[in-house]
């Protein structure tokens, strides 16, 4: 079985999106009362249930098991094609002040490279049979 396919693959990618998502909104946390809907509530819910995929694929890696894995890989990859897309379309008009450490081109690469991480981790789940 292929390392993108291991239930312990998709439980630290998604622990790792929850807690970066968190920290790429903790503004937003603090301001809470004034603007609930800025919180990453889908990003946070396609971390969890790939999470919980993870944790429930590494008891037994059956089929059905398996199947929420693959659906969990492909909801987190479909979320990070749209902010793949939308960094792209900032990364492409004249640069502003940077806000925070990281240039757009570098944001663009990491998004990049996480949307490959899905996208394996996505089709070796697929692909996968049973140890």
């Amino acid at each position: 079985m292929s390392v993108f396919a291991r239930p312990v693959t998709a439980i630290i990618f998604g622990a790792f999106m929850l807690c970066a998502e968190t920290c790429l909104h903790a503004d937003t946390l603090a301001n809470v009362a004034t603007a609930p809907l800025d919180l990453p509530y889908y990003d946070w819910t396609a971390a969890g249930f790939l999470l919980g995929a993870g944790v429930l694929s590494g008891r037994r890696f059956t089929d059905t098991r398996r199947q929420y894995q693959a659906v969990a890989w492909g909801f987190m990859l479909s979320l990070l094609t749209g902010a793949f897309l939308g960094s792209l379309a900032e990364w492409l008009t004249p640069p502003a002040s940077s806000e925070w450490g990281i240039s757009e081109a570098g944001f663009v690469v990491i998004i990049a490279a996480l949307m490959v991480v899905a996208l394996c981790g996505m089709v070796c789940t697929v692909r996968a049979r049973h140890p």
